[in-house]
């Protein structure tokens, strides 16, 4: 019997990938199951396992090339049948399907029923690296107070986990006067900007599959759905000092984006009409809160699902984050981690932006904003103080969503963020 093996669509997506590797070489007897190769589709790198097995008589796909989807890139053979016929037929597809021509169908067996679907696992992460030592461990809090002060954090020693400094440590130090930064130039606290270079020559850059699909999506949702914004300014000084406190247990580590994740979770479960997806036709509105996480990486970005949030603890939801940003950051997520999802948040607060609004990911009708917690002055009983804000921006999709559902939405968003130890049950 001879069988063909179509390249596979990964994701609904999918119309192309990237064929990085060949694990396979022709002659090779393989098993049903065995991978013979690595693809890199539009979001993450996944290994690819035939469903029969037999000889590799003939690979048709050279490694490192962009293949479309159903192109034909590899013949096996059962009993060392004669393949010239099916190799000429499997050029002619090939060669129709890259110059646009029609999807190749699926390649029948010998009894006439359809090949079964491809399998696909992601492929392992790879062993973590031995650590690097570093310089002191520092809260971002006391870093900030420690700068302004012109403390040597050398000098202090943490009570945090680890030997971790915190704001109280950085406090005790101004009051004793015992972390005063040596006389002499000052250490500068910014990197300097690079923007002066020299003149260069115009470069053409090709999109790559997970750009090109980012693009096609983001058009789209922006001239498909009619986007409306919703912004609220959050008092976050609460919701820092309870991440900081949290800190100080031994092994914890938790970040204000697992906070918002939270009780963006929390806030879904009382206003079900943001928790949904919207085909054009009918809106569904999900029950659970799967939350996807923009993560930022060198060609894109990529939302992995952190499921069940709304029944995670913070800590549970920023070791899965964590966990899956690096499996993102290595594109081995499997397509479980990325397909789905409830609701979007992005976050730029580690960039120090002020505030941005979101494009939104279809079929999801909403998304939130993140930006950074800044030091502004606020107004409390009458006098104006130092606070710590965050400004918070939601896209929503008007089709199905009102916008006093959205004000609602934010309104819950803002007093559980407000009062984070409601985070905490």
């Amino acid at each position: 019997m001879i069988t063909e093996l179509t390249f596979p669509a990964l994701s609904p997506t999918m119309s192309e990938g990237t064929l990085v590797a060949w694990r396979v070489k022709a002659g090779d007897v393989i098993k049903p199951g065995q991978v013979v190769a690595e693809i890199q589709t539009d979001k993450a790198v996944a290994e690819w396992e035939s469903p029969e097995g037999g000889t590799i008589r003939e690979l048709l796909t050279a490694a490192g090339t962009v293949v479309k989807v159903n192109t034909i890139a590899a013949i096996l053979t059962s009993k060392g049948e004669d393949i010239a016929a099916t190799l000429a037929e499997a050029k002619k597809k090939n060669e129709a399907l890259a110059a646009g021509g029609a999807v190749a169908a699926p390649v029948a067996t010998a009894s006439g029923a359809p090949k079964p679907a491809l399998n696909f696992a992601a492929v392992p992460a790879p062993a973590k690296a031995a650590p690097v030592k570093k310089g002191p461990r520092v809260s971002p809090v006391a870093a900030r107070i420690a700068a302004e002060n012109a403390l040597d954090l050398t000098r202090i020693s943490g009570s945090g986990p680890d030997g971790r400094i915190v704001r109280a440590d950085v406090e005790r130090a101004i009051k004793d006067g015992s972390a005063k930064a040596a006389a002499g130039p000052a250490a500068p606290l910014k990197p300097k900007l690079k923007v002066l270079r020299a003149d260069a020559g115009d470069k053409a850059i090709a999109m790559s599959p997970m750009r090109s699909i980012i693009a096609s999506r983001l058009q789209a949702s922006k001239q498909q759905i009619p986007h409306f914004y919703v912004e609220e300014q959050v008092d976050a000084g609460q919701l820092d000092l309870v991440r900081e406190q949290l800190n100080r247990l031994d092994g914890v580590r938790v970040t204000i984006n697992d906070l918002i994740v939270r009780a963006s979770a929390l806030a879904l479960r009382a206003h079900p009409r943001l928790n949904a997806t919207f085909d054009g036709k009918t809106v569904t509105q999900l029950d659970s809160s799967d939350i996807s996480v923009a993560v930022s990486l060198p060609d894109g970005l990529i939302t992995p699902i952190v499921t069940k949030a709304h029944s995670k603890s913070v800590r549970a939801i920023g070791e899965e984050i964590r966990i899956l940003a690096k499996k993102a950051q290595d594109g081995k997520l499997a397509p479980a981690e990325f397909q789905g999802g409830s609701f979007t948040i992005s976050n730029l607060g580690s960039t120090g932006i002020a505030a941005f609004s979101a494009i939104i990911n279809p079929p999801q009708v909403a998304i939130l904003a993140v930006a950074a917690i800044r030091d502004e002055p606020v107004v409390r009983n009458g006098a104006v103080v130092p606070g710590r804000l965050v400004r918070l921006t939601l896209s929503a999709d008007h089709r199905a969503v009102d916008g006093a559902d959205a004000a609602a939405f934010m309104k819950t968003l803002r007093e559980l963020l407000e009062n984070p130890a409601t985070l905490l049950i």
